[in-house]
């Protein structure tokens, strides 16, 4: 990941998140993924609600989760994320969740693309595109 450019979002694991095993579920990490990745584009001044409210929506295309670890009830956990390249019609975002302990539970990537509302491809607006940091590949 590109640390310079890393946001980085806390969450406590709830309850009803567990599995029958005591872990964390499968399906709530894409939870956590968009959690991070909403409150970082509100953070750099992009709005989700105001995106889609102006026509453009991001919806997403693929999702790849590596588990590490497993997650636990009632843990402080950190979802760090970041884009991979500068933004096009697609957005990609890396993620590293880490536990407590500050161990590496969890890789994911996920990859949007900016759409109309008939869900057609379209490029993002210039003002949208500079608002990302600038990535060092």
């Amino acid at each position: 990941m590109h640390s310079k450019n890393t946001y980085s979002f806390d969450i406590i694991t709830r309850y009803a998140e567990t599995d029958q095993m005591g872990y964390i579920h499968h399906s709530v990490y894409p939870v956590y993924l968009e959690a991070a990745r909403i409150a970082w584009m509100k953070q750099i001044g992009i709005s989700y609600k105001s995106l889609e409210a102006n026509g453009i929506l991001l919806p997403v295309r693929t999702i790849k989760i590596k588990y590490i670890i497993p997650l636990t009830f009632d843990e402080k956990i950190t979802v760090k994320v970041n884009i991979k390249k500068p933004p096009g019609v697609k957005l990609i975002f890396e993620y590293e969740i880490f536990n407590e302990s500050g161990q590496k539970t969890t890789e994911a990537e996920v990859e949007l693309f900016f759409a109309a509302k008939d869900g057609k491809p379209i490029r993002p607006p210039r003002n949208i595109v500079e608002k990302f940091p600038s990535i060092e590949l």
